[in-house]
């Protein structure tokens, strides 16, 4: 993998690493999903699908570290990432999650993500504009340049982020500012 690609990896630990500990546990990778769903006054059965699927992608995750210990470090999520990312069971447990992500960062449900849903999600996972200017990144997500992020839109976004090692693409930014 590329250079790109691991600092794209070391920026996803930095974010799930709520406490900045230097570990994701499952604690932090599921209860940020949790304290969301509570802001946005999901559903009680949305929040709990979404936090199952986020448990489940825990548990797909941490099968390269140790289930005991039940944390990571950036080393062992990029590890884990490298055997998991061609994994057709890991693309689906994927696309479950930024679904029900989409449907609960859509707030107003118009099927779009409006900047301030978009600033909104990046003020929960706690991306600051010290991180990354919340506009450059929807800015570069919004490719039909309508001023909000439909689901495909949001998709591709996010998919990109975790699979392409393209160094121009725009949505290196979905998590924030690139770590070095």
């Amino acid at each position: 993998m590329s250079e790109f690609w691991l600092r794209k990896m070391r920026t996803f630990f930095k974010v799930h690493d709520f406490n900045k500990d230097g570990y994701i546990t499952e604690e932090e990778f599921v209860g940020m999903t949790r304290s969301l769903a509570d802001a946005r006054n999901a559903a009680p059965d949305k929040k709990e699908k979404l936090v199952n699927a986020m448990a489940k992608l825990w548990r797909k995750l941490v099968k390269a570290g140790d289930p005991e210990i039940n944390r990571m470090t950036p080393e062992v999520l990029i590890e884990s990432m490298k055997q998991q990312l061609y994994d057709p069971d890991f693309i689906v447990v994927l696309n479950d999650i930024v679904r029900r992500m989409f449907e609960l960062l859509n707030t107003n449900r118009d099927g779009h993500l409006s900047l301030e849903e978009h600033e909104l999600w990046w003020h929960s996972m706690g991306i600051t504009p010290e991180h990354c200017d919340v506009r450059v990144s929807f800015d570069a997500m919004d490719t039909d340049k309508d001023g909000e992020l439909n689901f495909d839109e949001f998709v591709r976004a996010f998919f990109d982020f975790l699979f392409s090692q393209d160094e121009t693409s725009p949505n290196k930014f979905f998590f924030g500012q690139l770590v070095d």
